[in-house]
């Protein structure tokens, strides 16, 4: 009977052919570090026993040996090293029951030592949450929340800017207020505030909803301007009883986004709206009546508002306080009135028209301004 094992036998069988072990490696592809493994029967380098059968098989196969016998031998080799020694399997099994039980009591005892600090743990809490709450409660049943008085808080957007104006006594003053900037004045020694919160439409033309407030209180006091219609806010009313004198505010224009409104403080009667209107704050104020469907795009004060196809009837109220661009493809499509004056169709049929109206001082009064047309 061979006395020979697996290792011994692919050592010598390579020996023979007269081969390295990095010619076996080149050959088939398996590691140096695997090869000698498997002759030095070390197969604890694998990864697993499915790896060294694999590499054993094909090694075998490689030198042409007989792989059945080789595979029958590896696995003969490897039962006899999983076989325990007999004096192992004889040894007397008291000692270990005794070790058992040992163990077991030792178990026994920590696991009733971790459930009595446990049970401690848990009636001590219950404990405490009871006097805890007995005593928070016995702290707060005599005390009564004090709620804080609600302060409504002054609408006044933040994007809102104020600039400020002199309102005299018995004239008027005129200024624009827009969505983005109000007007801030002094009324005695009160400083109140106007300003749009917004348009609405209407069948009479556009309203504008202002805010007014007095500074510093919150409240803020809700009224309407319609063109040519004045609206006076007085000391009569309950929460404007702070202010000094009333406040008579008329409006000249009112449009989607804007009103051009005159201010006088004292007795209406007294106050002339036609001799005290600087002429330099005047808009720029553009209607465009669409007779044909055409493209269009505005631009007003350097901000593209529209831009896109717009049908035949619709008309649109532009206005800006410094600039406004026009582009129509169809000149013939719009007709235009400029600050209640008719200028006609904007160009001629198929032409695409490009106007700007800009303000520019006047060359004689540089309190005005001259209202200037280019493009075509």
């Amino acid at each position: 009977m061979s006395t020979k094992r697996v290792g011994q036998i692919l050592r010598e069988a390579r020996e023979e052919r007269r081969l390295t072990v990095r010619d076996v490696s080149k050959d088939t592809n398996i590691a140096i570090k695997f090869i000698l493994a498997l002759e030095n029967e070390d197969y604890s380098q694998f990864p697993a026993e499915t790896f060294a059968m694999g590499f054993l098989k094909t090694y075998s196969d490689y030198l042409k040996l007989d792989t059945a016998f080789i595979m029958n031998m590896y696995r003969g080799e490897k039962m006899e090293e999983a076989h325990a020694p007999l004096e192992e399997l004889t040894k007397p099994t008291k000692p270990i029951v005794n070790s058992v039980k040992g163990d077991r009591i030792k178990v026994i005892t920590i696991m009733f030592i971790i459930f009595f600090i446990l049970f401690v743990i848990i009636i001590f809490g219950v404990f405490l949450d009871d006097s805890n709450n007995g005593s928070i409660e016995s702290k707060t049943e005599p005390v009564e929340k004090k709620e804080k008085p609600v302060e409504s808080e002054a609408l006044i957007p933040k994007s809102i800017s104020f600039s400020e104006l002199a309102v005299p006594e018995g004239k008027y003053a005129p200024f624009i207020v827009t969505q983005e900037k109000g007007v801030r004045f002094s009324v005695g020694n009160k400083e109140c505030r106007i300003f749009i919160k917004e348009v609405k439409e209407s069948a009479d033309g556009d309203v504008a909803v202002m805010g007014f407030n007095i500074f510093p209180d919150k409240y803020i006091h809700t009224f309407e301007v319609r063109e040519n219609a004045t609206s006076i806010l007085s000391y009569e009313e309950p929460k404007l009883a702070s202010l000094p004198k009333k406040v008579f505010v008329k409006a000249q224009v009112v449009t989607f986004r804007s009103a051009k409104l005159l201010f006088s403080l004292g007795q209406e009667e007294n106050a002339n709206t036609d001799s005290n209107i600087s002429s330099g704050d005047v808009p720029i104020q553009l209607t465009l009546k669409f007779v044909k469907t055409s493209f269009a795009e505005f631009v007003i004060d350097g901000q593209k508002t529209e831009q896109g196809r717009i049908k035949k009837g619709t008309v649109k109220k532009l206005e800006a306080k410094d600039r406004i661009e026009i582009k129509v493809i169809d000149g013939s499509a719009v007709e235009l009135e400029q600050n209640g004056q008719n200028k006609g169709a904007l160009g001629r049929p198929g032409q695409t028209v490009k106007k700007v109206y800009y303000k520019v001082p006047d060359l004689y009064d540089s309190t005005k301004y001259q209202i200037k047309e280019s493009g075509g």
